[in-house]
């Protein structure tokens, strides 16, 4: 059984009697998986890059130029997510490439592009072969000066298969290479 208790401040954690203890309530559970409100790492906090809520950097999504600090760049997790984006791997691949094509054509002194658009595709193996997926396609929207999820774009697996593992082992090597040249 999972329980999954979300927007619950953690007050303690008892490992000897493997409970939990939130604001409200004490969980006690054979397994605990305590997971730590995210937010941008310790660089970008001592850089002053964290403008959003306390957590995140802003940026600018034509360039992923921080809000902060004219010239620096931010990818990925440290982010603060447009609408209905995800942190992932991939995302934050599609992030580094909008990044880089802007900081060349900045560097060139020509225009960035104005109407990026960035996929995430996540796959997870249910078991050593079958995979299901879910991706996602975002554009960049002029008017919220943000990504935005296209609408019939992207969507998930009505079952896992074989296939989308043989997918997702291409996806990965992909990645890889893209990532680790």
């Amino acid at each position: 059984m999972i329980d999954y208790r979300p927007n619950s401040e953690l007050a303690d954690v008892d490992v000897k009697g493997m409970t939990v203890k939130l604001t409200f309530d004490n969980v006690k559970g054979d397994v605990l998986n305590v997971v730590p409100p995210h937010r941008a790492g310790d660089i970008a906090n001592k850089a002053g890059l964290i403008t959003a809520n306390q957590r995140w950097c802003g940026i600018d999504w034509l360039t992923m130029e921080s809000v902060a600090a004219k010239g620096v760049h931010v990818l990925g997790d440290a982010t603060l997510s447009a609408p209905a984006m995800p942190k992932s791997a991939s995302m934050a691949n599609q992030h580094a490439k909008v990044c880089a094509a802007a900081v060349t054509a900045l560097i060139k002194g020509q225009p960035v592009n104005p109407q990026p658009m960035m996929m995430n595709t996540c796959y997870s193996f249910v078991d050593g072969r079958n995979v299901m997926h879910v991706a996602s396609v975002h554009t960049y929207d002029a008017a919220q000066k943000t990504m935005v999820a296209v609408k019939g774009a992207g969507g998930i697996s009505t079952a896992a298969s074989e296939l989308e593992g043989t997918y997702a082992w291409g996806w990965a090597r992909n990645i890889w290479g893209d990532a680790l040249g």
